[in-house]
């Protein structure tokens, strides 16, 4: 089985944001404006875009682990980590916000915890173009149509998307999950999948998967090639509200 953990190719792409025309997420399509997708983030370290993100209240973004945490483990700096919120576009509009906690999950980096949390330095207003996504609980229904955003590569050798893209996937059930990844924790995971060029590639991770209105997983990985016949990996919301709730409270 080939793991491809989307943040392993992200600084290789870093320079690419600004410099190619054809960027998006495998398949799908672009974000009509800032309003469409007004609960999403881009996150930049060292003042390159990075990954993606999920506002879910006023100091607080919802990430993938692997995108707040550097090769050793520990969290990225709070220094070397920007939120961009407020636009569907990486170099224009919107507001870059300082960071002033970073929190990957503490049983990260077994895959089955990918995810992670970010606390702003201000609190966000929010507005038409700024909102909060509520977290999903309960079931999700296998089949279900989950929407996917992010700013993520369009394919394996491609760069970028400047403009947020947006697709949509369908939930496997355990069964088809577990066939893909073995000894994943299914309570944990769930996979989607899409026909072929269709799915989340390098950037998309930490970005978030709605059903119902309500963000029901976090991106984490891709099994073979982006938008490949396989299923993508995404930490399951509902499994982990009690954590992201506590830390909060706590924080």
């Amino acid at each position: 089985m080939k793991l491809f953990l989307l943040s392993l190719l992200a600084t290789a792409f870093f320079g690419l944001v600004a410099s190619s025309p054809a960027r998006r997420i495998v398949g799908g399509q672009f974000a009509e404006n800032e309003k469409k997708f007004p609960y999403q983030a881009a996150l930049f370290e060292l003042d390159q875009f990075k990954c993606g993100g999920s506002i879910i209240a006023e100091k607080w973004i919802l990430t993938a682990a692997h995108c707040i945490t550097q090769l050793d483990g520990s969290p990225t700096p709070t220094d070397e980590l920007k939120v961009l919120v407020g636009s569907h576009h990486l170099n224009e509009g919107g507001k870059k916000v300082k960071t002033a906690k970073i929190i990957p999950h503490a049983d990260y980096p077994k895959i089955n915890y990918d995810i992670g949390l970010i606390k702003l330095e201000e609190a966000l207003v929010f507005d038409e173009t700024m909102q909060t996504l509520e977290l999903y609980r309960g079931k999700l229904p296998v089949n279900a149509t989950v929407t996917i955003s992010g700013h993520g590569k369009t394919g394996n050798d491609e760069p970028i998307s400047e403009v947020l893209k947006y697709n949509t996937m369908t939930v496997l059930g355990e069964t088809d999950c577990f066939n893909e990844i073995i000894n994943s924790g299914w309570k944990k995971i769930i996979c989607m999948n899409n026909t072929v060029d269709n799915g989340i590639c390098t950037g998309d991770s930490g970005g978030p998967a709605v059903y119902d209105g309500k963000q029901v997983g976090v991106a984490n990985f891709v099994l073979g090639k982006c938008g490949g016949k396989r299923p993508d990996g995404y930490a399951f919301v509902p499994f982990f509200v009690d954590w992201i709730e506590k830390t909060m409270e706590k924080e």
